[in-house]
């Protein structure tokens, strides 16, 4: 099984390459790479940031990727998630993980958002992953003050939640090369308007009418919602 964990869109320093959120999620992954299964990172970060965070991350997955293209550590989580999204579809992915940060992280919805544009399921505040094979994911999380154990089927989005700090992440392989994916070419441009899909304009909701005259104008604004008019000369 393919598993993708996303780390936090946020600024970054060589000295602190990954926050508590990355190493709590990278811990949760930890297991299922133990169990056969492949992980791969996957990032965003300016040109100086990237190295640093590439060896911190190297021991820990099978593949580091970074997606080159707009910042996004200034972008609403809409923007995150298409992005995100159309990476983790070249990559491949029957499950991912994603940190989920507190109500004031513009990143703290972009998990439900990756879901979204992926067409996956999504499970948030997601404590532990028990187990991972062809029938789904079987987790456990916390809701309404309860732990549940869930099993979802593939592919979904989990939004890891937050916890205890790991005492020790420990590596786990050897390292490996960092991967460049650049999302914002011609054929694929990110789109920023919310209600569209990465390089997909949405069709008009409405329809339009052109009018030549002033008296077909006040007509016509008697009937359409503004914006749907054009002015012909």
């Amino acid at each position: 099984m393919n598993v993708v964990v996303c780390l936090r869109m946020t600024a970054r320093t060589s000295a602190a390459p990954l926050d508590l959120s990355d190493a709590r999620t990278l811990a949760r992954a930890a297991s299922l790479r133990a169990g056969g299964h492949t992980v791969t990172a996957l990032y965003s970060s300016t040109v100086a940031e990237a190295d640093a965070i590439a060896v911190a991350l190297a021991p820990h997955a099978d593949r580091v990727v970074r997606v080159a293209g707009d910042d996004l550590t200034t972008a609403d989580f809409h923007t995150v998630g298409q992005v995100l999204a159309t990476a983790i579809r070249r990559i491949g992915v029957d499950l991912v993980l994603a940190p989920v940060q507190g109500e004031d992280e513009p990143f703290n919805a972009a998990p439900a958002a990756i879901a979204r544009q992926l067409g996956a399921r999504y499970l948030p505040l997601v404590e532990e992953v028990l187990s991972l094979d062809e029938r789904g994911a079987e987790v456990s999380l916390r809701t309404g003050g309860l732990r549940r154990r869930i099993r979802a089927a593939l592919p979904a989005v989990l939004a890891t939640a937050p916890g205890p700090v790991p005492q020790d992440l420990a590596a786990t392989g050897a390292a490996v090369a960092l991967e460049t994916m650049t999302i914002t070419d011609p054929d694929a441009t990110v789109v920023r308007r919310r209600t569209e899909l990465l390089g997909r304009p949405e069709p008009a909701s409405r329809g339009s009418q052109t009018v030549s005259s002033a008296a077909e104008m006040v007509a016509a604004l008697g009937r359409a919602q503004p914006g749907a008019l054009s002015a012909r000369r």
